[in-house]
């Protein structure tokens, strides 16, 4: 194994999601269910993806990744198209010791982010490792089945 299952604590820290596509979206659903501050900055956001940032009230910078971006980061999301951009976010942030987390390409990750199921006060976090991101998600949709299904609920 090379990635430690732990739990951070995210409360009042500032997180940055560099990138505006899929991967982007799919990171700021994730972090609105945490008490995080979350920053994106891209070019190139798709129609819902602007939805989402004017419901999350999260700040957005419509532009490209700059280094001032890191200042007071916590956590750093790379989530652009171009792998050039990715690799050029994670070895500023890591030069600054801000661990970055690239969707889809492992190599450039410090971290990973579970497949989650959270029923409060508990949370499921289901990982493969970077390895096979789909059967971590099915293993996950089947615990929230166990738990969501009114016959089994406790």
């Amino acid at each position: 194994m090379n990635y430690l299952p732990v739990s951070l604590n995210v409360t009042e820290k500032h997180v940055l999601i560099a990138g505006g596509g899929k991967a982007a979206l799919e990171k700021l659903q994730m972090l609105q269910r945490f008490n995080c501050r979350v920053t994106v900055v891209g070019q190139d956001h798709s129609p819902a993806f602007k939805d989402e940032i004017a419901l999350s009230g999260c700040s957005c910078h419509i532009r490209q990744f700059c280094l001032e971006d890191l200042q007071g980061i916590f956590l750093v999301y790379a989530c652009s198209s171009d792998r050039e951009i990715n690799r050029f976010i994670k070895r500023e942030a890591n030069a600054l010791g801000i661990l970055v987390n690239t969707p889809d390409d492992p190599e450039l990750c410090d971290f990973l982010t579970p497949a989650l199921f959270s029923e409060d006060p508990m949370i499921v976090a289901v990982s493969s490792g970077g390895t096979d991101v789909r059967k971590a998600i099915q293993w996950r949709n089947r615990i929230k089945q166990l738990f969501t299904d009114d016959a089994i609920k406790p």
